[in-house]
């Protein structure tokens, strides 16, 4: 093994950086707490299923079922890029996971990071999107796309992710949509799929003023903070 750098993540936590001969490999030090966290890649059908449970569990599936993360979608994203598909692991407990995507510009889409609640706020989350950056830049990507819940914007904002609003809807036409921006540019419009209509809005942090407005003033529609940070 030969680790590259360590990074100290405060409150007596500090994570190692390094490669081996299998890839990229990383180790989490939760010094208060006398525990050694890896985070490591999923490599076969049986550690991509132990951590697709967790993610389950975190996110349980939609009712509609269209979200496109199906577990086909992970088992094909496992035999293209594996380097990708992140979690951390107390022993044989997997308790946190970043999983990623390449897209065909050069970009990549962070599709989840969650942390078993057991777990959280201990710097694994921190720590698996740190990792996931340092293997994106190195497998010479330009940049990463993420979609926040609600509640973890800050989150991303503080790893140094740039915002925006994006606002969705099948009913209400973009210039409907449009004509609600409060002041804030208009940075991009699309018609996703051909029925959903979408409009981003240049809102650099968190304004759940403008989110309740739209969601009241146009009923079905959807919004959700988007980041992104370039190489």
């Amino acid at each position: 093994m030969v680790y590259d750098g360590m990074l100290s993540l405060g409150r007596g936590v500090e994570i190692i950086m390094g490669n081996d001969s299998a890839g990229f490999s990383a180790k989490l030090l939760d010094i208060d707490n006398g525990r050694t966290i890896i985070i490591d890649n999923a490599r076969n059908a049986n550690e991509l299923d132990s951590v697709l449970r967790l993610v389950g569990v975190i996110f349980p599936p939609q009712p509609d079922g269209e979200s496109k993360y199906t577990h086909e979608f992970w088992a094909q994203r496992l035999g293209e890029r594996p380097e990708l598909l992140l979690y951390a692991r107390d022993g044989d407990v997997v308790c946190g996971s970043v999983f990623a995507w390449a897209e065909g510009n050069g970009s990549v889409t962070i599709a989840h990071c969650c942390v078993d609640e057991a777990y959280r706020d201990r710097g694994i989350g921190k720590a698996l999107m740190l990792e996931a950056e340092r293997r994106i830049r190195a497998l010479g990507y330009r940049g990463i796309a993420l979609g926040a819940l609600e509640g973890a914007e800050r989150f991303y904002e503080k790893l140094g992710y740039s915002g925006s609003l994006l606002v969705q809807s099948e009913k209400h036409s973009i210039e409907e949509l449009k004509s609600l921006s409060q002041g804030y540019e208009v940075t991009g419009t699309n018609v996703w799929e051909g029925k959903i209509n979408q409009v981003s809005l240049r809102v650099r942090t968190v304004d759940r003023e403008i989110q309740r407005r739209y969601e009241q003033a146009f009923p079905g529609c959807s919004t959700q903070m988007v980041y992104g940070k370039g190489f």
